[in-house]
């Protein structure tokens, strides 16, 4: 039960519907998923609430086969804006409703049993939430920091592209030195000093290559960028054949491309990647409470109408306080 999302080009596809429940009132055995479906559903509502120390409350799944899917005309452009502008949990069902689940899979049983710090370390968000897959169930918590990832990835690409000097981008991100481990070979491994890029929240990002140390913070951002969105769309994107176009003269031929993913996520990463190669304008809402980066169009400055109504009372309080 995958659903396909076109990259390339804009296309009706299948959506499977899905639903938003409290995970602790799931019956496994009365949900009408078929018998495989329902192995999977309790073997991620376990693994998940192991995972997340046992706050697993709320979650997306898909609903029963009593409830068929739907067609929508899929066109990626804006995807990754409406995703990124998401703020409520009705804000986040309806979305999934529209498109449906992220397609990130829960951890593996051996991954979660085991024993070994080394596999204990992949426990955490920036693995076990980037792990595309089949799913029947996503944990709000993992929506919520995809969200909050291409929030941060669209500030670091504004600070870059808006930056006269290093500061702007010292808010976004912050290069600190800490000890490091470097693999030489597969089964060796070198301990030392090293640079490590890191969101202002704490998250780490990367560790820096060596020579990049020594570049100016401009260069080090966009590299970060890169690697970031890189992560985030490994294993994600497929290619097929598009279009064969034929040449009379030489009898030859070139095939075209066509992109796409099995993953509602790496549609939304890949709506971003091209909206930074595409150089498109990025800002920041001015209601004052809100500040979300959005995509410029037009003379647009706030997210939504709530937000723009915000700014107004928050204008209007300012100036009563004045007076």
């Amino acid at each position: 039960m995958f659903n396909y999302y076109p990259l390339s080009y804009s296309s009706t596809i299948d959506v499977y519907p899905i639903e938003l429940v409290e995970v602790n009132s799931i019956a496994v055995e009365e949900e009408n998923l078929g018998p495989a479906s329902e192995e999977i559903l309790n073997e991620s509502k376990n693994n998940w609430r192991i995972v997340l120390g046992g706050n697993l409350k709320s979650a997306l799944k898909i609903a029963g086969r009593e409830r068929k899917s739907r067609q929508i005309f899929f066109n990626i452009n804006g995807l990754m804006e409406e995703f990124s502008s998401l703020k409520t949990l009705n804000d986040i069902e309806t979305f999934s409703m529209k498109y449906g689940l992220l397609g990130i899979q829960h951890p593996e049983n051996a991954q979660v049993n085991s024993l070994s710090p080394a596999v204990k370390f992949t426990l955490q968000p920036s693995f076990i939430f980037n792990n595309y897959g089949f799913s029947v169930l996503e944990p709000i918590q993992v929506w919520q920091w995809h969200i909050n990832q291409v929030r941060k990835i669209l500030r670091l690409y504004h600070a870059v592209r808006k930056a006269s000097s290093d500061e702007l981008i010292y808010e976004i991100v912050e290069i600190k030195m800490r000890r490091g481990m470097v693999y030489i070979l597969t089964e060796d491994k070198e301990v030392t000093d090293r640079y490590f890029v890191h969101w202002r929240d704490g998250e780490e990002i990367l560790m820096l290559p060596e020579s990049f140390e020594s570049k100016p913070t401009l260069e080090i951002a966009q590299y970060t960028l890169a690697k970031i969105l890189e992560s985030h769309l490994s294993d994600g994107i497929n290619l097929s054949v598009g279009d064969l176009i034929s040449n009379p003269t030489t009898k030859g031929f070139m095939i075209t491309e066509q992109r796409y993913t099995r993953y509602l996520l790496a549609a939304v990463y890949y709506d971003l990647w091209q909206t930074i190669n595409d150089s498109k304008n990025v800002f920041l809402c001015e209601n004052k409470n809100c500040r979300l980066p959005l995509v410029k169009y037009g003379r647009k400055k706030y997210c939504n109408e709530a937000c723009k109504q915000e700014a107004y009372r928050i204008r209007i309080s300012e100036k009563e306080g004045e007076g």
